[in-house]
């Protein structure tokens, strides 16, 4: 199987349970791995034959900037979702979501989820 990556799409939005986390931006990292048969790209050279992660990336900022989530589970599973009805190309989306700028005590580089979701469940 191949894997059309985004790795660390930075975006902007106020995922978050805490009121500082819903009154203002916070910044988020983002990875998209997105699993698909590219052997026919690969021969024709033509993007319609590949999943366009320009389009990707459209997908994911698009829904970042309309969905008010608390989780960041919930966002995942909301992009994952459709991700997999945009690209019937892909049979397995990857996600990672890091946000460097939690309301946490401590010193961290990140916190995040990682979920992975199929097209057969």
């Amino acid at each position: 199987m191949d894997t059309v990556v985004l790795n660390r799409i930075e975006l902007f939005g106020s995922i978050g349970v805490a009121p500082e986390e819903k009154s203002g931006k916070q910044r988020y990292w983002i990875t998209i791995e997105l699993d698909a048969d590219l052997r026919r790209a690969g021969k024709t050279d033509e993007l319609e034959d590949t999943i366009d992660y320009a389009a990707v990336f459209r997908v994911c900022e698009q829904l970042m900037q309309s969905e008010d989530c608390d989780l960041l589970e919930a966002f995942a599973d909301k992009l994952a979702i459709r991700l997999l009805a945009r690209f019937p190309l892909a049979g397995r989306v990857s996600l990672e979501i890091l946000k460097p700028d939690a309301p946490v005590e401590g010193a961290f580089d990140s916190v995040g989820i990682r979920i992975a979701r199929s097209r057969n469940g």
